[in-house]
């Protein structure tokens, strides 16, 4: 979560915020004490100063965009420039303070446009006093060592900040789906069935899963390989895919096992997609054969009312339908199901 989002939901962080700006002033006066500037000029110093703090603070950002946030650097930026006028020619000593402004933005902007827009401005708010005449020869040399090192932290640290982001994201990825085929994972199924099911109990609307796994896994296995069998699965993975609806999610549960979820899905619904994802599968080749896979189904809320109930009844269908089950064997499955 950006910063920006933070601040915008816990005070706390607005604190930090203010601090900032606490700082600035503090830093203000100090400089002006140092030039023996009047109390009127402090006074114009620290006013602005004091009221973006106290703003930042009490405003209702719980019913604000969190943009809203993006004016931190701008008042940061302007304020110093008013200073450095003020305080001239002895303002340069304040640009160190929007140096803070290179790692602000790239915490509280989300594009990489966006800052290099706000330090491009806060180079603008340094250069003007300069170009105007209101600061010394030392002066002038401190902005423009502050303006490279504000750019050289904020870029640094937005690649940082970027780098950890993007690390962030694939461990999430990485936590929801399967490494292999990228598919959900048993946890992504999981939520995605309590989802579903709340809201097909709420609507009254029928919710159909399918359970299946490949028939020879095993033997593709042994024969060519572990390369050559997980090549199969992504290449399995890859069928369901694109024999599914877009509503529906795929996931794999483990080795060769597979789960389909059919939301809005009745009976009938489901027995038409169990064939056309063995037609898809047989499309993919096993080791010189068409790839076959044993398909289980179960609706709610006829075959069960809890997602436990509904993966047990589609994995005993599945069981069912496996070459070379026995009569018997189906005949018990059925009577364990029921």
């Amino acid at each position: 979560m950006r910063l920006s989002r933070r601040i915008s939901r816990q005070r706390s962080m607005r604190l930090g915020v203010v601090a900032l700006f606490g700082v600035c002033g503090v830093a203000c006066s100090f400089i002006a004490l140092l030039v023996d500037a009047s109390l009127t000029t402090m006074a114009i110093v620290q006013v602005p100063i004091l009221a973006s703090g106290v703003l930042t603070f009490f405003a209702p950002t719980d019913r604000m965009d969190a943009r809203w946030f993006h004016l931190l650097p701008v008042l940061i930026a302007v304020e110093a420039m008013l200073v450095m006028f003020v305080l001239a020619p002895n303002g340069g000593a304040v640009a160190p303070i929007v140096a803070l402004n290179g790692p602000l933005v790239c915490f509280v902007m989300e594009r990489r446009w966006e800052i290099r827009a706000h330090l491009l401005l806060s180079t603008l708010a340094l250069l003007v006093p300069v170009v105007a005449g209101a600061t010394d020869q030392e002066s002038t040399v401190i902005v423009f060592g502050v303006i490279a090192v504000m750019w050289t932290v904020g870029l640094g640290v937005g690649h940082v900040w970027r780098y950890a982001e993007d690390q962030a994201a694939q461990l999430a990825q990485l936590a929801r789906h399967d490494p292999l085929t990228g598919l959900a994972n048993r946890r992504s199924l999981e939520d995605q069935m309590a989802y579903e099911l709340t809201r097909h109990v709420r609507n009254g609307r029928p919710l159909s899963v399918l359970v299946l796994d490949l028939n020879g896994f095993k033997a593709v296995n042994d024969t060519l390989g572990h390369q050559a069998g997980d090549e199969l699965l992504r290449a399995a993975a890859a069928a369901l895919n694109g024999a599914v609806r877009e509503q529906d999610t795929v996931a794999r549960q483990g080795g060769d096992e597979f789960c389909v979820l059919l939301p809005e899905s009745g009976p009938r619904e489901a027995e038409r997609l169990v064939s056309i994802v063995k037609t898809a599968l047989a499309g993919v080749d096993a080791g010189g054969h068409p790839l076959r896979a044993a398909v289980g189904r179960a609706t709610f809320p006829g075959d069960g009312l809890g997602a436990e109930d509904l993966l047990a009844c589609a994995d005993a269908r599945q069981r069912e339908d496996k070459p070379g089950i026995s009569r018997r064997d189906q005949v018990g499955t059925r009577e364990a199901v029921a």
